[in-house]
């Protein structure tokens, strides 16, 4: 699990990196964090062996819109 964390904030750090090398926009910025997160949380949910049910976390955003 550490070598995930670890992982994790390696390919935020370099994506950041090349982001702000390319004069990318707060947008851009933005989005490539929430996709890496939620792609982390994704991961770290099977590993853990408790995985996500991503229809309920749907159906529930929209019960609440």
């Amino acid at each position: 699990m550490s070598l995930m964390i670890f992982l994790f904030i390696l390919f935020l750090a370099v994506g950041m990196w090349r982001m702000w090398s390319n004069q990318s926009g707060k947008k851009d910025k933005a989005l490539f964090v929430s996709i890496t997160t939620l792609g982390a949380a994704l991961w770290g949910s099977i590993i853990v062996r408790h995985p996500f049910d991503l229809n309920k976390l749907i159906a529930w955003m929209f019960y609440w819109q």
